[in-house]
């Protein structure tokens, strides 16, 4: 499992869309299971989204139907990738991945061992303090684009 931090290659972290179309994963068949979100859209509709749930369960359709008419910076937030095979009852059985308010003693995904927090997720993008993000996976070809898309990475 590799952990890849991302510090400088935008100036401001993290526009989804933008990640997204540099990964090649607009097209991708994944259930998105966001939460630990802190953003500040731009348009009332998805403020009033994100105020009304602590999660997001989406499929790819519906966050790039969110992002294209609201591509907004995510202040914190996970983003874990899940195969759409999984049916979202399943999903939601399993406590919801963080990035900011993890507690003493509890895995830090930011320093501990990187794991993916989400038994199903085939990789987790991390928005960080609107400073960095970072992706946790062992998935050989996600670690390759990343690579490429942002060559300053640091593997922490």
């Amino acid at each position: 499992m590799k952990r890849l931090c991302c510090e400088h290659e935008f100036k401001y972290y993290t526009f989804l869309k933008q990640v997204m179309l540099d990964l090649d994963l607009v097209d991708k068949d994944y259930l998105w299971l966001i939460s630990d979100i802190e953003a500040y859209p731009r348009k009332a509709e998805t403020q009033e989204l994100l105020n009304r749930n602590t999660h997001l369960l989406l499929t790819t359709k519906e966050l790039v139907e969110i992002l294209e008419k609201d591509d907004f910076q995510w202040i914190w937030a996970v983003f874990s990738a899940i195969p759409s095979k999984y049916q979202k009852e399943a999903i939601l059985k399993y406590d919801l991945p963080y990035v900011e308010n993890f507690e003493e003693g509890k895995y830090n995904p930011h320093l501990d061992e990187p794991k993916l927090q989400h038994p199903y997720a085939e990789f987790e993008l991390y928005a960080v303090d609107s400073s960095y993000m970072f992706i946790i996976t062992d998935n050989e070809e996600m670690i390759s684009k990343f690579k490429k898309c942002y060559p300053k990475y640091i593997e922490k």
